[in-house]
């Protein structure tokens, strides 16, 4: 019965001695950086008894053996502390120093008591300093923070299949954590403002974005340590005269628009915000922004502008009807071109219509190679054939006005941004609109449906938005965008929007003395169109303060309403024309059909034919009147051919064909004059 009582008590001491130690292991895995003091002084009195045992055992000829497994262990620790990351990797040393002189005075002196005394205040000297230093305390912050965020994660909702991957603490204070998530979540679960909440901060201080573009998996969420316009940059780098020195990133004649607009800040890092007009393809895509009124649009307009003027193969021109071109007034000395009325907003989208066509056709004809000889299939700008990137202000309100004043030229307008959007990607084109709004009754869907992307302030309401990033999770209304400057900035290549802080440049175009000098510095890199595409878009040569510019734009001015181009394309060697050219450019590239050159009244042969189709169509149609595409379709005209035939048979001294409505209830009859004598 005694026997049975002891093995018993023997038993539950063993139990409960297995589980005290596998505890203190546990504890241990988890809390070493903070025992290591401890652990190392066990390391060394471990060793050193180990060694006396050894020698006790076999002899003097084991302290050679201990003394080789002793090097051999230092270097193995010398190497493990090497791969630690700098903050960590002086405390690693000083720790294996400590361990290897504790372990010599423990061998040599092991029989004193005041040897374990030396060794145990050195540990401590030593503990205090690490205990207290960056390292250990970065590492309990980034635990604090890691436990934080699964609170937060737990109470959204988020299944335990998600797992936090790394938690950092950046340099300035700002926390980041990555997530990869379960089978049973999806990234829409995971909202700024509710993890704003979560935390208790501001919800500008909240950043939550996809790790990788097109990822449904990885998350990233940073909670920034001061409000963004606390940390962001201010200050264009073009405005600083150092980067503009020889051989700097912002040297006249240096930069490309390949290498897209920097306008500011990405929200959570230091990384630069950079509205790209180019995709990874070298492809021209046309940018929109919007943004209510006094939300910082301005801003981010004049610092992509500043960043074009810098570029080496970028003409650059503007429209502000509403301001009277005030948009472009800093910039005036580098600019080509300066719209400040509806006429000339409409001779210059003419003439930039022109100019893609031809452009097309040069590349349809296999004039245009890359770099490597190969034939080009887009246009990709240098210093003597440079983009055209044309800003177009307030285009809503502008549209409005011009509508108010004269509908048919409206119309034409519209017309022409529609047909520009579509095809003006392959000449090297860019159209840069901006608007208060995007709502389908103000801005035609068509026309938005046609942009690469957009950058898009705080909007006024969830309407104004349009339909653009159908099917994103983005909120550019208060809630999303708070502060003057920030933005949501699209990715041309596929990414999600990034939230962003533009530079301050009212403040900087306040500071005149040191804005004139930036300006200056570029006035001589600036580039310009061969006098042949000079000829069709009726500016691109000078820039608006010389006195040749101010001819230019005269003449741009007084180009007639018929919309014909400043410089027809001749027939090439096959004898081809401008149109069949084109042709060929819709079927290579897949262009859309109503890419064509306008030439106005300029007959081209066959079009006595194909005006009398079109007049017997419209006699068999009677007061039913037909469309563009029906037209088409009865006369088996292309688009650009229809236009032309049109635009004839509606010009001259008695037009045989009339107009009525507008956009795509546009419908055409005959005259009154020539229903009477049909």
């Amino acid at each position: 019965m005694g026997s049975n009582t002891n093995a018993k008590h023997v038993g539950h001491v063993v139990m409960q001695t297995g589980r005290g130690a596998v505890k203190a292991t546990e504890f241990t895995v988890h809390h070493w950086r903070g025992l290591l003091p401890v652990l190392c002084i066990g390391a060394a009195m471990a060793f050193a008894g180990g060694s006396s045992l050894f020698a006790w055992l076999y002899g003097p000829w084991a302290w050679a053996w201990t003394s080789a497994i002793g090097i051999v262990l230092f270097i193995w620790a010398d190497g493990w502390v090497g791969t630690l990351q700098r903050p960590a990797r002086a405390p690693g040393v000083a720790f294996l120093l400590f361990t290897t002189a504790a372990s010599v005075v423990l061998i040599l002196a092991g029989a004193y008591i005041e040897a374990y005394m030396v060794v145990g205040v050195a540990g401590l000297v030593l503990g205090t300093w690490w205990w207290n230093g960056q390292a250990y305390q970065g590492h309990k912050a980034v635990k604090r923070a890691e436990r934080r965020m699964e609170t937060v994660l737990a109470k959204l909702g988020i299944s335990a299949g998600t797992r936090i991957t790394s938690a950092r603490i950046l340099p300035d204070g700002s926390r980041e954590w990555r997530l990869y998530l379960g089978d049973e979540d999806r990234p829409d679960q995971i909202k700024a403002e509710d993890v704003a909440h979560m935390l208790k901060t501001n919800l500008d201080r909240v950043v939550v974005r996809r790790v990788e573009k097109g990822s449904s998996r990885s998350v990233k969420i940073v909670h920034l340590a001061k409000s963004p316009d606390q940390v962001a940059e201010k200050v264009h780098p073009a405005l600083k005269a150092a980067n503009r020195t020889a051989g700097a990133a912002w040297a006249p004649g240096t930069r490309s628009v390949l290498n897209g607009l920097p306008t500011g800040s990405v929200l959570g890092s230091a990384a630069e915000a950079v509205m790209k007009l180019y995709n990874a393809s070298q492809d021209a895509r046309c940018v929109m922004l919007l943004g209510k009124s006094g939300m910082g649009k301005t801003n981010t307009a004049t610092a992509a502008l500043l960043s074009l003027i810098a570029c080496k193969d970028a003409v650059v021109g503007v429209c502000d009807i509403p301001k009277a071109g005030n948009l472009g007034l800093p910039f005036a000395p580098v600019l080509h071109r300066i719209a400040r009325t509806a006429d000339e907003l409409e001779a210059d989208l003419v003439g930039l219509y022109n100019l893609a066509s031809d452009r097309c056709a040069r590349l349809a004809r296999g004039e245009v190679h890359t770099a490597e000889g190969k034939r080009a299939r887009n246009w990709v700008p240098s210093p003597t054939s440079p983009a055209v990137v044309y800003f177009l202000d307030e285009l809503a309100n502008t549209m409005l006005a011009i509508g108010a004043k004269n509908a048919d030229q409206a119309e034409r307008i519209w017309d022409l941004l529609i047909g520009l959007g579509q095809f003006v990607r392959q000449a090297g084109i860019v159209l840069v609109p901006m608007s208060q709004t995007a709502k389908l009754q103000m801005i035609r869907p068509d026309f938005t449906s046609q942009m690469g992307t957009y950058v898009v302030h705080q909007l006024k309401k969830l309407a104004d938005g349009g339909d653009i990033w159908q099917g994103l999770d983005v909120n550019y209304l208060e809630a999303g965008l708070p502060k003057v400057g920030m933005n949501l900035l699209g990715d041309l290549d596929g990414g999600d929007p990034i939230k962003t802080m533009s530079y301050d440049m009212d403040s900087q175009i306040a500071d005149e003395a040191e804005w004139n000098r930036a300006v200056a510095d570029y006035i001589g890199h600036r580039p310009s169109l061969h006098h042949v595409e000079v000829g069709t878009l009726g500016w691109g040569n000078a820039l608006c303060g010389t006195d040749t510019a101010e001819t230019a734009v005269a003449v741009a001015g007084q180009r007639p309403a018929a919309l014909a181009p400043a410089a027809p394309l001749a027939t090439d060697e096959r004898g081809m024309d401008a149109a069949a050219l084109l042709a060929d450019a819709i079927e290579d590239d897949q262009m859309p059909a109503g890419a064509g050159i306008i030439t106005g009244a300029d007959p081209v042969d066959g079009d006595d034919e194909r005006q009398a189709a079109v007049l017997a169509a419209l006699v068999q149609a009677a007061a039913k009147g037909l469309s563009r595409a029906d037209i088409e379709r009865s006369a088996s005209l292309s688009t650009s051919t229809a236009k032309r035939v049109l635009g004839a048979l509606q010009t001259g001294q008695s037009p045989r064909v009339r107009r009525e409505g507008s956009g795509r209830a546009t419908r055409y009859y005959l005259a009154d004059d020539q229903l009477v004598s049909a």
